[in-house]
């Protein structure tokens, strides 16, 4: 019977092994692979934050944490106008309400622009959550981050690498379109959809945990 408590395995370089007492491991291959890794290059990206008495007005259907809802009285001049224009086009099924509502958001970070040397490696991620880590330290954005997807070189959408990381469009029916693109589970590009994007809150983990084991 071979007993192994206490004893370690030592790979040597040579290829030869011995054993000895409590002698810590050393896997010079592991460390080798580790030193030949290649260096994944940063991403640059930029960013700046929002803050609510800015007043950055939105529309589209966002999560309660995100945005400030007022309702704004429309002025006599507004509702005198209405009346003219009703009495002038004979408009009798259109009325003008007496409030309309406004959103803006709250205070967030919202990214501008995002740059990674190497697409699939990591790095971009890796500067997202950066940003993250930067909100959820602020007491004010709370982790609140929101991003707008467009098309900057003319050929490809970011909305499946934001999508993937947990980011949602305002309008719901371009979720359904990158659910639906997701589904179908074949390497394909991303729908070239635009928009304006933003965490939700049950998400933060999501995107804290994104390819972990590439960074």
């Amino acid at each position: 019977m071979v007993s192994s408590a206490n004893y370690n395995v030592r790979i040597t370089q040579g290829g030869g092994s011995s054993i000895g007492a409590t002698v810590p491991v050393r896997f010079q291959g592991r460390k080798q692979e580790q030193e030949n890794k290649p260096v994944v290059q940063n991403a640059k990206i930029k960013f700046h934050k929002i803050k609510e008495h800015d007043k950055y007005m939105v529309q589209g259907e966002w999560s309660e944490d995100y945005v400030v809802v007022q309702e704004i009285e429309a002025s006599t001049k507004e509702l005198e106008k209405n009346a003219e224009l009703m009495n002038r086009y004979r408009l009798i099924t259109f009325k003008m309400p007496s409030k309309r509502i406004q959103k803006y958001l709250k205070n967030c970070y919202k990214i501008d622009n995002i740059v990674a040397p190497q697409r699939y490696k990591g790095a971009g991620t890796k500067a997202i959550q950066t940003v993250l880590d930067r909100s959820l330290a602020d007491k004010d954005t709370q982790g609140r981050l929101v991003v707008y997807a467009e098309i900057t070189d003319g050929q490809t959408s970011p909305a499946g690498f934001f999508y993937k990381l947990g980011f949602r469009f305002v309008d719901k029916s371009m979720n359904e379109v990158m659910e639906n693109w997701l589904k179908k589970n074949i390497e394909t590009e991303a729908p070239k959809i635009t928009g304006m994007m933003y965490l939700p809150k049950g998400n933060i983990n999501k995107l804290m945990m994104y390819n972990k084991n590439l960074l």
